[in-house]
C-alpha cells in the first residue's frame, strides 16, 4: 500500500519510514513507525527494533491494532483477509501451535486468490460473503491440491519433495481457524458481523481409528532409538532426541507439545522433585481446551529428568574444556523428532498417518486394559480437569493418581526386561566424569 505521508507502507494513521536528518538522509539503518500527534503538533516516531521490511510492517500492524479504535466505516469493510492476517499478529503467532496455525491460514488464503483469478470472490471479500457454497468449493480444491514436502538439493535450493494426500479433518482444521479469525475480529469490534459457519467435526470425517501400539512394539520403538536403522544405523547419538521423547510419551502419556514443552528449569516450575510430580504445564503458561495436567514422576523419568540441566527432549554436543581438563556436554532442545518418527515408523511397518500421538494412545489402552481407575486416566489425560481449588491441593495427596503410577510402572518393568538398557539415561550410564552444560 503506498502511503501518502511519505514511507513504504501506511495503515491508518501510521507510516513506515527511516529516521532522516537535514538532508533526508537515513540517520539509521532500523525502521520506524511514524504519526502525526495533534495534541503537540509535531510527528512523533517509534522504532520497530528491525532492519528487516517486512517485520517493520508487521510491527507497525501491531501498533496499529494496539491503539486504533475502528469506526463504523471501517467494521463495515473490514475484510476476510485482513481479518485473518490480524488474528495471526495478535494472536496466532503467539501459541504453541503457530506453526499448524500458520499452515491452515496459508491454505485458506491459497484458495483465496484461486477464487480471486477465477472472478468468483468480491473486493473487498467481507464475512458477508462467506456461506456454505464458499466452504465446499475450498473443501472440493483442498482435499485435491496435495501436502508437498519442501527440501534442499545439493546446491542448497529449495525443491519439492514427497507428495501426500490433504485429510478431510486437516482440512476442516482450516474451517475452524478461519472461524477463530473472524471470532477475533468480532471481540476486538472490527467488524459487526460473524457469519454462522458449520465445520465437520473430526468424528464425521475420519473413521475410526483402533490401531494402537502393544507393549512390544512400544520396545521396538525404544530398540531403533538406541540402534538405529538405515539412514541412522550406527548413529545413536542422533536418535538421543527421540528416545527421550520415548521416554517423556510413556510415563506422562502427555500430547507431543507438552513433551516437547518438558524442562527443569526452576523458573519454569514444573519439575516438582521432593513431590515426585511434574506439571506438564509450565507457570508461565496459560491453560487451553487441551489441559496439561500434573502427573506423578516414577523412578524412570526421574532419572532422565535428573540427567538434564534444562529440556527433557534435547540433542547433545560435545566440546572439550582445556581449562577444566573435561569433556562438556551441551543439551539443546529440540523443536520436533518428526524426522526420527518418520524413520521409525517406515522401519516397524506402523501405517502412515500416524504421528507421535499413537504412543499417548496406546500408553492410554494398555493402561486401561490393565484396570487402571478410568477417572484417573481421563485426569492424566487432560480430559478431566481439576476445578481451580482443587486442583491446587488434590496432586499432594499420596495416592494422586495411584492407579495411573502404579500402571505406568508395570508397562515400564515390562518394556525393561526387553529393551533396558534404552531406557537408561545416556549420561547417566556412559559418562561418570562429564559436566552438563545448559545450552
Amino acid at each position: 500500500m503506498s502511503a501518502v505521508k511519505g514511507g513504504i507502507y501506511q495503515r491508518g494513521e501510521f507510516w513506515l519510514d527511516y529516521a532522516r536528518g537535514a538532508g533526508g538522509e537515513p540517520i539509521s539503518n532500523r525502521w520506524y513507525i511514524w504519526w502525526y500527534d495533534t495534541d503537540s503538533g509535531h510527528q512523533r516516531r517509534k522504532t520497530t527494533g528491525t532492519t528487516d521490511v517486512r517485520l517493520a510492517c508487521d510491527a507497525l500492524d501491531v501498533h496499529y491494532l494496539a491503539v486504533h479504535r475502528p469506526t463504523v466505516g471501517e467494521q463495515v469493510l473490514y475484510s476476510v483477509p485482513e481479518a485473518m492476517t490480524d488474528y495471526w499478529l495478535e494472536h496466532g503467532s503467539n501459541q504453541v501451535s503457530a506453526v499448524a496455525i500458520k499452515a491452515r491460514l496459508k491454505l485458506m488464503t491459497r484458495f483465496m486468490d484461486v477464487e480471486a483469478d477465477a472472478g468468483r470472490l468480491t473486493d473487498p471479500f467481507l464475512p458477508d460473503d462467506l456461506d456454505d457454497r464458499f466452504l465446499n468449493r475450498f473443501r472440493q480444491w483442498a482435499l485435491a491440491e496435495p501436502i508437498i514436502a519442501r527440501k534442499k538439493d545439493a546446491q542448497g535450493q529449495w525443491i519439492e519433495g514427497k507428495r501426500r494426500p490433504r485429510s478431510a479433518a486437516t482440512v476442516e482444521e482450516s474451517i475452524i481457524q478461519l472461524k477463530a479469525a473472524l471470532a477475533h475480529a468480532f471481540k476486538a469490534r472490527r467488524t459487526r458481523y460473524v457469519p454462522p459457519l458449520q465445520h465437520k467435526t473430526r468424528d464425521k470425517v475420519t473413521p475410526q481409528r483402533t490401531y494402537r501400539l502393544s507393549v512390544d512394539a512400544i520396545a521396538e520403538l525404544l530398540d531403533f532409538s538406541l540402534n538405529g536403522a538405515g539412514t541412522y544405523s550406527g548413529h545413536a547419538d542422533r536418535l538421543l532426541p527421540f528416545r527421550r521423547y520415548l521416554v517423556g510419551s510413556i510415563t506422562t502419556l502427555a500430547r507431543p507439545d507438552a513433551i516437547l514443552d518438558m524442562s527443569v528449569r526452576p523458573g519454569r516450575g514444573q519439575w516438582m522433585q521432593e513431590e515426585r510430580l511434574f506439571a506438564l504445564n509450565p507457570a508461565s503458561r496459560i491453560q487451553t481446551k487441551k489441559v496439561r495436567p500434573t502427573v506423578p514422576v516414577i523412578d524412570l523419568l526421574h532419572s532422565w529428568l535428573s540427567a538434564t540441566d534444562d529440556w527433557l527432549v534435547c540433542r547433545e554436543r560435545k566440546r572439550c574444556d582445556p581449562e577444566e581438563q573435561a569433556e562438556l556436554i551441551e543439551q539443546i532442545r529440540v523443536a520436533s523428532i518428526k524426522s526420527s518418527w518418520n524413520s521409525a515408523r517406515d522401519k516397524l511397518g506402523i501405517p502412515l498417518g500416524w504421528g507421535p500421538k499413537l504412543l499417548r494412545h496406546s500408553m492410554a489402552t494398555i493402561l486401561a486394559n490393565r484396570r487402571v481407575d478410568l477417572i484417573e486416566l481421563e485426569i492424566a489425560l487432560g480430559h478431566r480437569p481439576f476445578g481451580k481449588t482443587s486442583s491446587r491441593y488434590a496432586i499432594f495427596d499420596p495416592d494422586y493418581l495411584g492407579t495411573i503410577r502404579d500402571g505406568i510402572e508395570d508397562v515400564v518393568s515390562d518394556l525393561t526386561k526387553k529393551v533396558g538398557s534404552a531406557l537408561h539415561p545416556k549420561l547417566t550410564q556412559q559418562h561418570a566424569n562429564v559436566t552438563v552444560l545448559r545450552a
